[in-house]
Formats: C-alpha cells, structure tokens, sequence
C-alpha cells in the first residue's frame, strides 16, 4: 500500500523490492496493524511530508533472504520489525541504561537505507520512501538487522505483531 501524498487514500501497488544489502534482512510480512502513527504522518501534520512512501511499523513475519554480515538471523526465522532499534555498538548499545541507539533510533524524515542511502522499493524505476526503517505496509520489506527482533516460532504472529511498535 503506496501513501502517494498526504492524505490520499493508499494504492495498493506492485512494488519491486530489492534484495537485502550488508547488515539488512528482506521480510515477508504475513500480519501488519495500524497505528495512529502511521495515520500521523501519513495525513503530514505538523511535519515535512516524505512521499511516496510504504507506511507501517506494526508487524510480524519470516526472514525470507539476510544480507552479507547477518549471521543472528536465518531465512524462516520469525521476527518483529521494531522501529528503534540497537547496533549492539555504540554506548547508548552497550549501556545497560538506555536503548537509544545512535544509528538507529527512531528517525521519521529518513526514507532511505542507512548504509547507502537508496530506497530498497521502486516502482517502475522510481523510488518509493521507506517509513521508520520498516515499512510493514508491503508484502516484503527489506530492513536493517538491528531492527527486527527474532521470536519464538511458537507465538502467534497475527497477535505478537502489536508488539513490535
């Protein structure tokens, strides 16, 4: 589902999206939710709007392919993409004190991949933003290793999927 502009209702779209680059998963997404965050900024109040982009950050899904350097993760692993993530690296990381990461702490104005600065879907050549490093709102989504958290494959993603925002 594409936000072409603030407020418009979303397009349902096909979407190519990338494989995974260094340090990022492609995911299939199997449950996604709706949060007044993604209401927020896709109706842009009282912000700089970023479109097109894939809204969502509410999910639960499979590792479906790992970047190179990924090795916590394995395709079929259940996960929840979670917006703020941890690099594991730096000191908010490594205190026992905080979880705001300095590379991946929430930021709602980047569309794009941390590493290199490209969008990961396209449509037709032309890029599509990403929304909170997850975009949850497309069948796949490609995000950082950092934010998405493997869970027992036991727990039910259509419920658990809540708890990733």
């Amino acid at each position: 589902a594409v936000a072409w502009e603030a407020g418009k209702p979303l397009s349902m779209e096909e979407v190519e999206v990338a494989p995974p680059q260094a340090m990022e998963v492609r995911d299939k997404i199997l449950y996604t939710a709706l949060c007044h965050t993604d209401v927020y900024f896709w109706e842009a109040k009282g912000q700089t709007p970023v479109f097109p982009r894939i809204l969502g950050h509410e999910a639960g899904g499979i590792v479906e392919s790992v970047g190179e350097g990924v090795t916590e993760l394995v395709p079929g692993d259940h996960v929840l993409p979670v917006f703020t993530g941890e690099c594991k690296e730096c000191a908010h990381c490594m205190s026992e004190e905080s979880n705001l990461c300095d590379l991946l702490r929430i930021n709602v104005d980047r569309g794009v991949m941390i590493d290199d600065g490209q969008s990961r879907f396209t449509i037709d050549g032309k890029p599509i933003f990403h929304f909170l490093g997850t975009s949850t709102f497309s069948e796949y989504t490609v995000i950082h290793v950092g934010c998405v958290a493997k869970i027992d494959p036991e727990a039910p993603l259509d419920k658990v999927c809540l708890l990733s925002c």
